[in-house]
């Protein structure tokens, strides 16, 4: 099944420098990055994405800087040694970050500020989206955002105070209308490949394919099949909440009354404690309210923004539960 359209529509960064051989994987969050990055981007599958430390430097060069000190070619100068690197041994470099697709919880303030720094340092670049379903989307990243530390309710997540000031970002509907970051990828990079994280549920094969025939590549020699980021229990996040609001000191939650270094990921290895010692019965109940909470407040607002998704790429996201 042809599960998307590439579109060609050119790009508008300088023709010296072509990147068409690259891939930039852009997110979003909890579409199955991990899996990607850890197990499908790797040599054994003629991918490269070393660059020399952690991932977390895309952030540093691409998303962090400020609007009027970012340098497009003295970033593109930091990876080029990678790319050659990969390029001499045979390899399809690539550059892999949700953050590039914008920071859900504050509403993705600079996701279209990234792609033009992304086009303007990599001209010519393939760019792959991976979607998903928003109401499971923002039921996961709600969850993510409370292991990263955060200690606001799904109420105040969903719904900023006072939204019209507009003097803190906050989390908006509006970042997961996908037509529109991929209509700007489109119009800026030409080749885009946007995939749907259920694919990779159902038919982890098929979703890896789409990405090798996306970058002309053989088949990959290993398609691994593992379970990454499980979910964890709703009573251990809400614990949890309330712990951050105490205990954390980070950028989601500040000033903590008795800060603990590191204190979210000292916290995430209760996790085996909390799958042996809450009620099966119990969790489920917790997890439908957030679901009800959720979709009560989405209501109808996806279904234009994925109408259109379908005209730009061609993707049936009614057959994997998409309100259309």
């Amino acid at each position: 099944m042809n599960f998307n359209r590439v579109i060609d529509s050119g790009g508008t960064a300088p023709a010296d420098a072509d990147f068409a051989d690259i891939l930039i994987h852009i997110g979003y969050h909890k579409t199955g990055s991990t899996y990607l990055q850890d197990h499908c981007f790797q040599p054994i599958n003629g991918y490269s994405s070393d660059i020399g430390g952690s991932r977390t430097r895309i952030v540093k060069d691409i998303a962090f800087p400020d609007n009027f000190t970012f340098d497009p070619s003295g970033c593109r100068n930091l990876y080029l040694p990678y790319i050659e690197t990969a390029r001499v041994n045979g390899l399809r470099f690539v550059l892999s970050h949700e953050r590039l697709s914008g920071y859900p919880p504050s509403g993705g303030y600079d996701r279209m500020l990234i792609a033009d720094r992304l086009v303007h340092t990599f001209p010519s670049a393939r760019i792959l989206i991976v979607v998903r379903e928003q109401v499971s989307l923002i039921r996961s990243i709600y969850s993510q955002y409370i292991t990263d530390g955060g200690n606001l309710s799904l109420d105040r997540f969903l719904e900023t105070p006072e939204p019209q000031l507009g003097r803190m970002p906050g989390f908006r509907l509006e970042v997961y209308e996908f037509d529109r970051l991929i209509r700007h990828y489109q119009e800026l990079f030409g080749r885009v490949l946007v995939l749907p994280f259920e694919m990779m549920v159902r038919d982890l094969e098929g979703f890896v394919g789409q990405i090798t025939q996306f970058m002309e590549m053989p088949p990959p020699a290993v398609i691994a099949k593992v379970l990454t980021n499980s979910r964890r229990p709703v009573t251990m996040q809400v614990i949890q909440r309330f712990a951050n609001r105490l205990m954390s000191n980070n950028e989601l939650s500040r000033g903590g009354i008795v800060q603990i270094p590191r204190f979210a990921r000292r916290f995430g290895l209760l996790q085996p404690v909390f799958e042996h010692l809450t009620p099966q019965s119990f969790d489920e109940r917790l997890y439908r309210n957030i679901d009800r909470k959720i979709r009560a407040f989405v209501g109808g607002h996806y279904r234009d923004s994925n109408r259109r998704v379908i005209a730009l790429t061609g993707l049936d996201l009614e057959e994997f539960g998409y309100p259309v």
